[in-house]
């Protein structure tokens, strides 16, 4: 009884998780450049129910069976593949096609992001929806002069007719190195390299990549998967308090 608890116990726990992931995938429908997070579900490791070692080799017994804990969630895992393209004809808003991130400038330091909603704040610089400053490939804040802006493909950025810069695009081998923080935006814990055959396209944004259908219909499981668990769990409950009071007699 007690192991069927603690089954249907990490079964409320793992469903809670989930589910508050696929809120959170939801949420950012409309979030430019957003990556959603996929969650699965594995058993913790069947351990031993117990063994006991005494002072003499020949004393050795262990007990039958196994103790699997139930539903474990790993770490989650987030999505990197490529969001729909979304024409917004504003010259500052760029979105990326293939692999790589804008670099911005935040407090806590350097981070990525694929949002490219970006604009000019009162000195010119070019910032994100946070007022990070969006950095070239020599990692420095890019300034625009006054007038219209262009920038090419390859992420070569003029402004009024003159040269601001290039854009800093940097690529990960390893996504599983980007830890995703508030904002959009994700730190790195390896150096990343300047991407290669990634395109620039202006006056659109990449819209995110969840899928609302598949989100809905995975709430819809993981909640009938959260009633069976809370069920079992009530069951379980009522017969141990039974074999408690019949333990009392």
């Amino acid at each position: 009884m007690i192991r069927g608890i603690y089954t249907a116990t990490s079964a409320l726990r793992a469903a809670t998780m989930h589910q508050t992931r696929l809120a959170h995938n939801i949420t950012n429908l409309q979030t430019a450049g957003f990556k959603q997070i996929l969650t699965t579900h594995q058993a913790y490791e069947n351990q031993r129910m117990g063994e006991y070692n005494g002072d003499t080799a020949a004393l050795v017994r262990a007990l039958d069976g196994g103790l699997e804990q139930g539903l474990l969630i790993p770490e989650e895992i987030i999505d990197f593949s490529q969001g729909a393209l979304q024409v917004t004809d504003r010259p500052l808003d760029l979105a990326l096609e293939g692999d790589g991130f804008f670099r911005v400038q935040a407090p806590e330091g350097e981070r990525y992001t694929r949002d490219g909603s970006f604009h000019r704040d009162g000195l010119g610089r070019l910032v994100n929806r946070d007022g990070h400053f969006v950095l070239n490939e020599g990692g420095q804040p890019l300034t625009l002069p006054p007038g219209p802006l262009s920038v090419s493909p390859d992420g070569l950025v003029q402004a009024g007719g003159a040269l601001a810069g290039r854009l800093g695009l940097l690529t990960f081998a390893n996504t599983d190195d980007l830890i995703r923080e508030n904002g959009n935006l994700f730190r790195a814990e390896a150096a990343g390299t300047p991407s290669v055959g990634v395109r620039v396209q202006q006056g659109y944004l990449e819209g995110s990549n969840v899928d609302e259908n598949v989100q809905m219909l995975e709430m819809m499981r993981i909640m009938r998967l959260y009633e069976a668990s809370q069920r079992s769990l009530q069951t379980q409950d009522r017969t141990l308090g039974q074999a408690l009071a019949v333990g009392e007699v």
